[in-house]
């Protein structure tokens, strides 16, 4: 039988100075404005749904959504973390499978993701989505 041979290069090394200038010109990218992330975010939950999830009035999320007020740094902060979160559950579940999954008691959270998401923020209910999808595939 024949052996594969290993391969697989070494990683290229990034420097500091390439990944912070890259990220520099990635927040000026049009998908990642603060107004494109309101944008995607109402789209996808809806304006109702999505403005408590982020501790903002509908009307603020309406103003970040059009361009007519810009969020500061906490908002913008809160924008990302939703929109991460958000990414994750339309990668590893359809629409319905993601709200009875985001509403239900999950073990390894210990709550509801929703309520750890609220308390917590995305990076635990990302944790448990990365799980889930990794049991999937097992």
């Amino acid at each position: 039988m024949e052996q594969l041979q290993d391969t697989s290069a070494e990683e290229p090394v990034l420097s500091a100075t390439t990944v912070f200038a890259s990220l520099a010109e990635l927040r000026e990218a049009p998908g990642y404005s603060p107004k494109a992330i309101a944008e995607r975010l109402t789209k996808s939950l809806g304006t109702d749904a999505a403005a408590p999830l982020l501790g903002v009035s509908v009307e603020l999320l309406d103003r970040w959504t059009s361009g007519q007020d810009a969020p500061n740094a906490e908002g913008r902060l809160r924008l990302a973390d939703l929109d991460a979160l958000i990414g994750h559950l339309h990668s590893a579940f359809t629409p319905a499978q993601a709200m009875l999954w985001m509403c239900s008691p999950n073990v390894q959270l210990g709550s509801r993701p929703i309520d750890v998401y609220r308390t917590l923020g995305s990076a635990p209910v990302i944790g448990a989505i990365r799980d889930h999808a990794q049991e999937a595939f097992r």
